[in-house]
């Protein structure tokens, strides 16, 4: 059995597949909607694919690989029979777009391998085949070459930002001389510079400091740099420019002044940039990314074009690389890197690309990457591409926003940081960003947005068990998700629809003036929210409620029709409690509602509520009832609001007024649609208002969320409350006795259970669900931060569903 066309296939082949008749029938096929188009023959002998094969046919080598896997699965046999013979279809389709053409090779109608077509560009098939082969020597004048028309494509015509001249970040290095690099200092200076991310995985001992600074201003012995900033270098001076901006040689390591002045210039720095070289496929500074790549297996087969010219094209079964996988997107300084910068050469395991808002490709590819979920593929909205944001955000424009936030918090908390204090550092570039979008209108705290804040407090550990608590540190307010270690899932506030809670403030300290939107000292969030007493297995998600009158429960009175107070009525017990880091909780006031046909025993849950919400500057005549449906009511209500409407301890007989202790001023977030309260009406079952109010609040360098419950029926005297906080305990919640705990739903902890260190605490409401399952709420747990009296932490978030089975345990 003979070879032919160029070597390539033996005789039988090129007689059945590779004549030109037979080729364009399988040509033909990509622009065919017939699932059965293309070109179908039966094989020689199993015999003959293999004498084939061990003599260079490449077609018979890839049935001889494809034949025994199908084989393997229908007929349950290692090998067929040296006689047998197959029935294969050969057909070319599009893949995505009209770039990407792969070869598809259908054994027996039954088992479909895909290949990934290429070639040379300087070959006949170029003409009608998009795809390119890999340009695996990365370090080569074309590599450089094909680097350069992808920018000037870019520049001519895509929608990115076109490259201008820039004032040149406070230091940068001076490439115009490889072999002899020096800083500069720019003081004003205008033109166009790379920038450089990678990993450093180790010390650089060389790195700029305040000894060496003046050395390094005359020049910088290359033998001192690691690899990969040696790259860089070179890489720069062969695009034809002159600036590098590099961290360890641009900002003095060993000043903390100066860090505090230049990264908080990172946006700029990287938005900036004319392109930014990525070292993605370093894991440390010294192994550099100008070395070759592994050459790619090639399978080439004849190629006949339409207009009669023999070619050649490459097959390659193998799918593209994963971006995931490249050691600068398990990184988390390299994420805003990447994301900030307008166009990037991404120099990754394989070969290199070019990235920008409108492509993403291998050089010398047209095929464009699809961008995906994959770490290192994320892309901001189009509209962030502009400079300039809208003076007015529309409501498309609100929600792209939300959502491209979504997306960063999932990527960026996926990767590693050194220092977890960094958390909220080194994502402050891309807050910058947003803020900038966003305007003085919405407030960034603590990797929170004051405008949808409290969906924003929704978010989970995606992978609890990887979520870690630092212990001797403080990173952030608990209620935050910098304050622990892990990948967190903003999408579960999606199903926030009722905004249940009322916020009233939400502050975070940070720790430099200069860096508003880097690391944070402290934080207080406060708010108004029904509250219950909650415990749960440590080792299991399930959510069981204490079943036992709620101590927190005062007692007040309620405002008349014409907006005026009542006689006096008995003064409420006053009870400390605590819930979470920086939050102030209050269970708002419940008053009567007379319901027809009602039938209430005094153990009762309530059966109808509404929620209201009032503007404090009408009162209660500007009240706007906001109706959450039956389903609420009966399945909500049943299971997490018995305690809101029991009496008041019967010992507790002191007179007191109503007037409400005084609120922290109140932060308007996109939810609470500028409200001050938030009433629950209802029927009680012994028909008499009640009114909780909890305070959490935060300390400095404290991972703990502080809660106390107030009398809400008397201004509390300031030497009174601090007499009570040095007299008394947050009474934690006591194991309940068999029988007396419901289950209700489900917990996500924010780390693994050992980081939880309780098994019981309070579920504090924060919302429920939209129109189509309002019985199913959402909010945070919350547990005693420790000695700290009237201090708590947030250790999770829970789901309770309405929806149950027959079985009352059953939360479903």
């Amino acid at each position: 059995m003979g070879l032919r066309n160029g070597s390539l296939v033996c005789d039988y082949c090129s007689n059945t597949v590779f004549v030109f008749e037979s080729f364009q029938i399988a040509w033909a096929a990509k622009d065919s909607s017939d699932p059965q188009a293309g070109f179908s023959y039966t094989t020689q002998t199993w015999q003959d694919i293999d004498d084939g094969e061990n003599k260079g046919c490449n077609w018979c080598d890839i049935l001889w690989g494809e034949i025994p896997v199908w084989y393997q699965h229908r007929k349950k046999k290692e090998l067929p029979m040296p006689e047998e013979t197959f029935k294969i279809t050969v057909r070319f389709e599009k893949r995505n777009s009209e770039d990407n053409i792969v070869l598809r090779i259908i054994v027996e109608d039954d088992w479909p391998p895909t290949y990934q077509v290429q070639c040379n560009p300087d070959d006949h098939a170029a003409a009608f085949v998009p795809g390119r082969m890999l340009v695996w020597q990365v370090a080569s004048p074309r590599a450089f070459k094909l680097a350069l028309d992808c920018l000037a494509q870019c520049t001519l015509h895509h929608h990115c930002p076109k490259p201008r001249e820039t004032s040149l970040p406070t230091r940068v290095i001076d490439c115009s001389n490889p072999e002899r690099p020096r800083l500069v200092l720019t003081k004003g200076m205008q033109g166009f510079y790379t920038a450089l991310s990678y990993v450093w995985g180790e010390p650089q001992p060389h790195s700029v400091c305040i000894a060496n600074l003046s050395t390094y201003l005359e020049s910088i012995d290359i033998l001192l740099l690691p690899k990969t900033i040696r790259d860089a270098i070179v890489c720069t001076h062969n695009l034809n420019l002159r600036y590098l901006w590099a961290d360890t040689l641009c900002i003095l390591q060993d000043s903390d002044e100066d860090k505090q002045r230049e990264i908080p210039q990172m946006c700029d720095i990287y938005r900036d940039a004319y392109v930014t070289i990525i070292a993605a496929s370093s894991q440390k500074v010294s192994e550099g990314f100008l070395h070759d790549r592994r050459r790619p297996v090639e399978t080439l087969l004849p190629f006949w074009c339409p207009d009669g010219k023999l070619g050649t094209i490459s097959v390659d079964e193998s799918e593209s690389a994963d971006p995931s996988n490249e050691p600068v997107n398990n990184r988390a300084w390299c994420f805003q890197e990447r994301l900030l910068s307008t166009r990037t050469l991404v120099y990754a395991s394989h070969t290199l690309q070019y990235q920008c808002q409108a492509a993403m490709n291998d050089i010398g590819d047209i095929w464009n990457y699809l961008p995906s979920k994959k770490l290192g593929e994320l892309r901001l909205p189009d509209m962030m591409v502009s400079r300039t944001p809208c003076s007015t955000l529309s409501s498309e424009d609100v929600q792209a926003l939300l959502e491209a936030w979504e997306g960063v918090l999932s990527d960026y908390t996926q990767r590693a940081v050194s220092y977890p204090s960094d958390s909220l550092v080194a994502i402050s570039g891309i807050a910058q960003l947003f803020q900038h979008w966003w305007g003085s209108n919405n407030r960034y705290i603590a990797g929170l947005w004051e405008r949808n804040l409290s969906t924003d407090l929704l978010w989970c550990r995606s992978r609890p068990s990887n979520g870690s608590l630092v212990t001797g540190q403080y990173l952030a307010p608990s209620w935050s998700w910098a304050a622990t270690i892990g990948c967190v899932d903003a999408g579960s506030n999606k199903k926030a629809g009722n905004i249940i809670w009322d916020v009233q403030s939400c502050e975070a300290t940070p720790v430099s003036d200069n860096h508003p939107l880097g690391q944070v000292k402290g934080g207080r969030l406060i708010v108004r929210a029904i509250v219950r007493d909650v415990t749960w297995d440590p080792a299991e998600p399930e959510l069981f409620e204490l079943k036992r009158p709620c101590t927190s429960v005062t007692k007040t009175r309620e405002l008349d029709g014409a907006g005026s107070l009542p006689a006096p009525a008995p003064a409420p017990v006053v009870v400390d409690t605590a819930i979470g880091m920086g939050l102030m909780v209050e269970e708002d006031q419940i008053n009567d509602v007379n319901l027809p046909n009602a039938k209430l025993t005094p153990a009762s849950p309530a059966e109808h509520a509404d929620i209201q919400v009032c503007n404090s500057e009408q009162g209660e005549t500007g009240s706007k009832p906001i109706n959450i449906g039956h389903s609420f009511i009966a399945n909500l209500f049943s299971k997490l609001v018995p305690c809101l409407v029991r009496r008041k301890n019967a010992h507790a007989t002191e007179n007191t007024s109503t007037k409400r202790p005084a609120a922290t001023t109140r932060q308007t977030t996109g939810n609470d649609t500028d409200v001050n309260d938030i009433r629950a009406k209802a029927m009680t079952s012994q028909n008499h208002p009640t009114n909780t109010a909890i305070v959490v609040a935060s300390t400095k360098k404290s991972n703990a969320i502080g809660v106390e419950c107030i009398d809400s029926g008397r201004e509390p005297d300031h030497s009174e409350s601090t007499n009570l906080a040095r007299t008394r305990r947050s009474s934690e919640v006591t194991a309940p006795s068999k029988g007396r705990e419901r289950h209700i739903g489900y917990v996500y902890f924010d780390y693994h259970s050992a980081g939880v260190e309780a098994d019981k605490g309070k579920a504090v409401i924060v919302s429920s669900d939209k129109v189509e399952n309002p019985g199913h709420l959402m909010g945070l747990i919350v547990v005693p931060a420790g000695s700290v009296t009237g201090e708590f932490r947030r250790v999770g978030l829970f789901h309770v569903d309405a929806k149950f089975y027959e079985d009352e345990e059953a939360p479903y």
